[in-house]
């Protein structure tokens, strides 16, 4: 049975990575090259405080969609310190929805940068999409009554099913393990498979 120090430490573990999270971003200036040509802000883990593993997600609504304007900026991220690696994928054209790991990618611009720290490797997903259209489903379903019980559970499900290759397993995104515990109740693991089966089905 976890004990209440494990607890304490995936708590604990999920507000250091925030911190290191919003640290890299403001270090980096990253907004500063995103406002040239969209309106961007932090989502997902990073946002809801749920993180566990170095993986930033930020979107960035445009007033027009242009992939020219997106592909301008990449020369301004490869010179940043610290950025390994910089790539643009065409997701809002260009679809693979067949597989399970792409289907459920918005459709929108993609930049992906690598950033290497002295905390390790970082991932920061950016996702451009068209203004007045909902991008990302990575927010909490109702994030003002979460308990701490409610969080620890979170985090070990998103911890449970890591892929090891930058994502979750069978194609999850952070708010299957919102839905499941916020919505669904799901405590643990069979709790959470319990919930995908229903899913399914539903």
């Amino acid at each position: 049975m976890p004990t209440e120090h494990s607890d304490h430490e995936f708590l604990k573990r999920a507000d250091e990575l925030q911190r290191e999270a919003e640290r890299i971003i403001n270090k980096l200036g990253i907004f500063s090259i995103l406002e040239k040509i969209s309106d961007p802000s932090v989502i997902g883990s990073v946002k809801n405080g749920l993180m566990v593993w170095s993986d930033i997600d930020i979107q960035a609504y445009m007033e027009e969609m242009d992939i020219n304007k997106v592909a301008g900026l990449l020369k301004e991220f490869a010179l940043l310190p610290t950025i390994q690696k910089v790539q643009l994928s065409n997701f809002r054209e260009f679809r693979r929805d067949s597989l399970k790991s792409r289907a459920r990618f918005p459709r929108a611009y993609y930049v992906g940068l690598r950033s290497i720290q002295p905390s390790g490797e970082w991932k920061m997903d950016i996702w451009f999409g068209k203004k007045g259209t909902p991008l990302n489903d990575y927010e909490l379903p109702d994030p003002s009554g979460i308990t701490e019980k409610q969080r620890v559970a979170i985090l070990k499900l998103k911890k449970a099913w890591l892929d090891g290759k930058g994502g979750y397993k069978d194609g999850l995104i952070s708010t299957d393990f919102y839905k499941a515990v916020l919505e669904y109740g799901a405590a643990d693991e069979e709790g959470f498979r319990s919930y995908l089966k229903k899913r399914t089905i539903g």
